[in-house]
């Protein structure tokens, strides 16, 4: 259950057995007072527990900034010697796709008519060939009508334009 949720049903649960507890009579100016004191206690405490949280919640999304300590280790003259055989070590960076991933099969290509795309890779045809189509670009995604109605393809243009290309078989 949510705190907040139990701590307003335990508020009004001491307020109620407060009240209870005494025998009826008409409400005076003091009793309502005291009222509106606890009332204005228990809202008090309140807020002050939610901006502790809030507080708590913005120490926790502020990322960990390391300043620069120098390095006290004795420093190493010598750096590491490479044989010739040996080449050195290359980075590849995380970010760059494989380039098997950016070739769609020429095959797949079809001439359409109307519009302002002339030539679009049909989505279909690219699963048979066992190219993913949720890694294409949405935004070169179009719908066409064919002999069976309409399908999904991808404009090659577009495609191109973000990197992709064809094979050449």
């Amino acid at each position: 259950m949510s705190r907040k949720f139990i701590a307003a049903v335990l508020a009004i649960s001491t307020t109620i057995a407060a009240v209870s507890a005494v025998p009826a009579r008409a409400a005076s100016e003091e009793d309502i007072a005291k009222l509106l004191a606890g009332a204005a206690t228990i809202l008090i405490i309140g807020k002050a527990i939610q901006n502790s949280r809030d507080d708590d919640r913005k120490d926790k999304s502020v990322k960990d900034v390391r300043h620069y300590t120098p390095d006290h280790r004795p420093h190493v003259s010598n750096p590491p010697v490479y044989s010739n055989d040996r080449p050195f070590p290359k980075v590849v960076p995380r970010d760059v796709k494989k380039r098997y991933d950016d070739v769609l099969p020429a095959s797949c290509v079809r001439q359409i008519e109307g519009g302002h795309v002339g030539r679009v890779v049909m989505s279909r045809c690219l699963e048979r060939n066992n190219v993913s189509t949720r890694t294409l670009p949405k935004a070169c995604r179009m719908t066409v009508e064919t002999r069976r109605g309409e399908a999904r393809a991808y404009a090659l243009p577009c495609l191109r334009h973000r990197g992709y290309t064809l094979t050449r078989y």
